[in-house]
């Protein structure tokens, strides 16, 4: 069976979906961290321990924010499916990059913050994301019948 052309509007096998228990635990998520930070802020005196939060918890509000405005821009740009952006989509809601992007740069963040720089993991952190990314892209892409 041929694959379906790669751009424009596709068979509905490739619609994005919001309504999907992954979206909206990408979204409880999301919320339970801000909530936390909002109420250590409000709670505390301590600015090492609003420090410390922000440190260990910033990169991932940061990638989930990020997962979440891209899955909803994908679903309303391209709702009746787009392969790409179907990819994406499962990329991120599938949860699989997500469970090994954010562990590997929250560590390379805090490497970085800790040594001040020194050990300059930060940027080589998230290029091991990103290449993750690609990687999990690319085996949802060549095998759809993985998700």
């Amino acid at each position: 069976m041929p694959l379906p052309p790669s751009n424009g509007a596709g068979p509905p096998q490739y619609a994005i979906q919001l309504d999907t228990p992954a979206f909206y635990i990408l979204i409880a998520v999301l919320i339970l961290f801000l909530l936390v930070l909002f109420a250590l802020r409000a709670r505390t005196a301590s600015k090492r321990a609003l420090d410390g939060f922000v440190e260990a918890t910033g990169v991932d509000i940061a990638f989930i924010a990020f997962s979440i405005l891209l899955v909803v821009y994908l679903a309303l740009r391209f709702p009746d499916g787009n392969r790409e952006a179907w990819t994406v989509a499962e990329v991120i809601l599938g949860g699989y990059w997500l469970t090994f992007a954010i562990p590997i740069v929250t560590i390379g963040n805090t490497v970085h913050q800790k040594t001040r720089g020194a050990v300059a993991w930060r940027g080589s952190s998230i290029g091991v994301a990103l290449v993750l990314f690609v990687v999990i892209f690319s085996l949802y892409w060549a095998y759809p019948s993985l998700v």
